[in-house]
């Protein structure tokens, strides 16, 4: 028995770790595997600077291996010991029963052990189907091989997805990186940003300084003229305390006349405002409240003029120079090129993007419910309208902090985000998210997105939400 077992030891370590078949041309690598040369050429055949040993991971160098043909001789060898096996076996004295020690011939199927005659006789067998030890034997070992082919294809997969697994850290490294790049283009950006934004807010606050220092000179220089009257008149009023009768009581009227025109000027009060520093939403917290705030806002056809034309969706609006057959209601604009959205704000924040492509003239922004419709040609800015306008190659934002005359380059998109309760209406240029300016006012009625077209058949068009994500 201690034989049968040593050669069977001995036919398994002659198989192939990857197809369990006997080693064909057999290889070694570095860490002393063996494997049949296809076998190996197939696991590392898309890998190309890693390859891994399919048993213990170890990294060979290069792929290197070793052919060994002792081993191949010796696995040759190994192959004939199987009939000699079989004939030992055989010839031995056939295994007999613990219980009984009757020769073993019978096989149950139902607790799938090995029975001698006797043993069927007992009550753990009795009613199971038992067959003959051969025709059992030739079963089974028909069932068992039917594994080999399934257990191969499921080695084979799982050394696919290790070579698959084992390129995963390349793609890592190359998605680490491209972040790292982006995220220290973003903290390029944010510190040009920030040097920007210290140069305005110290500016500004140099011009107010100068403009309180030139007002606060005026005062002085008006106290110290006030101040030389009021000593002229004191000169005059020791005089005339001295003067005869006569004389004082025929000089008095004019002295008390004079006397009452001087007044003290108004006392100057340093006024310096206080700055605060406009952050682009993508470097702050802003970049979170305009994801949570997004509003879908659609058109109002009934509010459009008649030249422009309103898509289906409500989210596309042009201008035509054939006038539309619509019904005239007093909320549609009839002098500008204008249409108002939905819907109506009456609190709390918004934030919703314009897509102005490459036309020449366009304004956005929000206006009151109130807004005229029937007068204030498009130059003008309407009572009651916050909104940022493109004309003659310049932008103007009259009321906001500060007016952008001028942008570096052209926006494609216009971000406009509504604090109601603050009183704040901020416009970014998309997608980049810097800040264009932003209105302060306090709002008391309900406000309406604001689209003024433009004379050119190019459409505004409001983003989905998708689109601004």
């Amino acid at each position: 028995m201690a034989e049968i077992a040593t050669l069977a030891a001995l036919q398994e370590a002659a198989k192939c770790p990857i197809c369990l078949d006997y080693l064909r041309s057999p290889i070694t690598t570095e860490c002393g595997h063996n494997f049949c040369c296809s076998c190996i050429q197939q696991s590392w055949a898309d890998l190309q600077n890693r390859f891994p040993c399919p048993v213990c991971r170890h990294q060979c160098r290069e792929g290197r291996v070793m052919d060994n043909a002792q081993l191949g001789r010796m696995i040759e060898i190994a192959k004939h010991l199987q009939p000699r096996r079989n004939k030992t076996k055989s010839q031995g004295e056939s295994p007999r029963c613990e219980k009984h020690s009757q020769i073993l011939t019978l096989f149950c199927e139902e607790d799938l052990e090995v029975l001698c005659h006797r043993c069927t006789q007992l009550p753990d067998h009795q009613g199971h189907h038992v067959r003959p030890i051969t025709e059992a034997a030739a079963d089974h070992r028909g069932r068992i091989h039917s594994y080999i082919e399934p257990l191969k294809r499921q080695v084979a997969d799982i050394q696919n997805l290790i070579s698959i697994q084992s390129k995963k850290p390349f793609e890592l490294r190359k998605k680490v990186e491209n972040q790292r790049k982006q995220l220290s283009s973003e903290f390029e950006n944010l510190n040009q940003f920030l040097e920007r934004e210290q140069q305005a807010v110290l500016w500004r606050v140099s011009e107010s300084e100068r403009d309180n220092q030139q007002k606060l000179s005026t005062n002085i220089a008006e106290f110290s003229n006030y101040g030389s009257a009021l000593q002229r008149l004191l000169t005059k009023v020791q005089e005339h305390s001295v003067m005869p009768e006569v004389e004082l009581l025929s000089q008095v009227k004019n002295f008390y006349k004079k006397s009452d025109n001087e007044v003290s000027p108004s006392i100057f009060s340093v006024d310096l405002k206080r700055e605060s520093c406009n952050f682009p939403p993508q470097y702050s917290a802003l970049q979170k409240i305009i994801k949570k705030f997004k509003v879908d806002v659609i058109l109002d056809p009934e509010t459009a003029h008649t030249n422009l034309i309103v898509s289906e969706d409500k989210k596309s609006v042009r201008y035509t120079k054939r006038k539309q057959k619509v019904p005239d209601l007093p909320k549609r604009f009839v002098i500008n090129p204008v249409v108002l959205g939905f819907p109506y704000f009456h609190s709390g924040r918004y934030f919703w993007e314009v897509e102005v492509g490459d036309k020449p003239e366009w304004a956005v922004g929000i206006c009151a419910v109130s807004l005229s419709t029937k007068g204030r040609r498009a130059p003008s800015v309407p009572q009651g309208c916050w909104r940022v306008q493109l004309k003659g190659g310049g932008y103007d934002a009259q009321g906001a902090i500060p007016n952008p005359r001028v942008l570096g380059e052209k926006p494609k998109g216009i971000g406009i985000y509504l604090d109601y309760e603050l009183g704040e209406i901020s416009f970014y240029v998309m997608p980049e998210k810097s800040l264009m300016c932003t209105f302060t006012d306090n709002f008391t009625v309900p406000l309406r997105p604001y689209f003024y077209v433009g004379p050119d058949s190019k459409p505004l068009r409001i983003c989905t939400r998708t689109d601004s994500e």
